[in-house]
């Protein structure tokens, strides 16, 4: 029965491909619709993927592709780096033009070819003029006050800190200073303004600051202080004081001496170098004005004519600095360089100017002065 079966199966398949079952044939009867093609080197109708065909103008087609899967998802790019634009660079002007008042400037700041024709607001300079007390009326020395910020700026806020010297006048015979002191008994007495004192400081009442301190806090190198010639902090132990109370000394109450002095600690050792004598700093209100009133004595250098000398009463009058503004070019400039073209002066006015075409603009300067300088 089976056997019956299998030969009806194949006398169809044989008679359906006689019919045309199956779909469409080509021009060699392979029928197309069952994956037959034409293979010339074995005569015959093959499905390629069964039956390999030595024809060399035949490429095997696989039926089905394989598909390349990632085993893992790709991780995302990170964003790249944000890179600032670089800098503009101004090119060089080329144009044959001279600028009495300047080029104009473009949005990035490079001049165009293009002349200013409003003259630009001059430029000024400042200075900060100190009042320094009268050296009248003493024998050996001068006072002088010698600002430490810069015109009233940059030190402790809303104060101004200064430092008071003596200057010994020539030929004085003047060996040195060792002691300054206050005695109520022969009206000599010593008196400070209320000035700034560090919080951080403890024991640094005479001799300044040691620079370490400084560099810790640096409010400390405005406190407020007495020496003789010693400033940074008298780290050799040459100063010493007696009968001053500076813990009473604050912003607000000033220190009183009238039994007390600070003093080298050998009196015959000349502690400075030369005739100038570091005698205080003081941290004032930057508003008010202030009186300071000091007594010095020293040694002389010729013992048979005396062998100490003393100055009494010696006055600092301490007022703000006054920022004072004034034209750049200096009344006894002759010749003046502008940055580019050179101009005659007469009295700080300026006069005739080369006409120069210049590329870029260096520093305004005087190059020749009524001496010759």
């Amino acid at each position: 029965m089976i056997k019956m079966l299998i030969g009806i199966l194949q006398i169809y398949n044989v008679y359906s491909q006689m019919l045309g079952v199956g779909g469409q044939r080509d021009s060699n009867d392979c029928l197309i619709g069952a994956g037959y093609s034409w293979c010339e080197s074995s005569q015959s109708c093959i499905r390629q993927w069964e039956t390999p065909c030595k024809d060399l103008n035949q490429i095997a087609i696989d039926p089905i592709p394989p598909i390349v899967v990632d085993p893992l998802p790709r991780p995302i790019d990170p964003m790249p780096p944000i890179v600032d634009p670089p800098a503009i660079a101004c090119p060089e002007v080329m144009c044959m033009m001279y600028c009495e008042f300047g080029n104009v400037l473009d949005n990035n700041g490079c001049q165009m070819c293009q002349c200013n024709n409003i003259l630009p607001p001059p430029v000024t300079d400042s200075d900060c003029v100190l009042t320094q007390p009268s050296c009248e009326g003493y024998t050996y020395l001068c006072p002088k006050i010698t600002e430490m910020t810069n015109c009233n700026m940059g030190g402790i806020e809303g104060y101004t800190t200064y430092r008071l010297s003596l200057v010994i006048k020539p030929n004085m015979n003047v060996k040195n200073i060792y002691a300054l002191y206050g005695n109520s008994n022969d009206d000599t007495v010593t008196y400070l303004p209320p000035a700034y004192q560090s919080i951080s400081q403890t024991n640094n009442n005479i001799g300044g600051v040691e620079p370490f301190i400084i560099n810790m806090n640096p409010d400390a190198n405005y406190d407020s202080w007495l020496t003789i010639g010693i400033t940074d902090g008298d780290i050799n132990n040459k100063l010493s004081a007696i009968g001053i109370d500076f813990d009473s000394w604050t912003s607000n109450t000033g220190l009183t001496i009238d039994d007390g002095a600070v003093f080298v600690m050998d009196p015959e050792t000349n502690i400075v170098n030369d005739n100038e004598y570091m005698i205080g700093q003081l941290t004032l209100l930057t508003d008010s004005e202030y009186t300071a009133i000091v007594n010095v004595q020293g040694k002389t250098l010729d013992d048979s004519i005396s062998k100490i000398w003393q100055e009494n009463n010696i006055r600092f009058d301490i007022s703000r600095p006054q920022n004072i503004i004034h034209d750049t070019i200096p009344r006894d400039c002759k010749t003046w360089y502008d940055g580019c073209n050179t101009c005659m002066v007469n009295d700080g006015v300026l006069g005739a100017c080369s006409r120069m075409m210049c590329f870029r603009i260096d520093a305004p300067r005087c190059i020749n002065t009524v001496s010759g300088h």
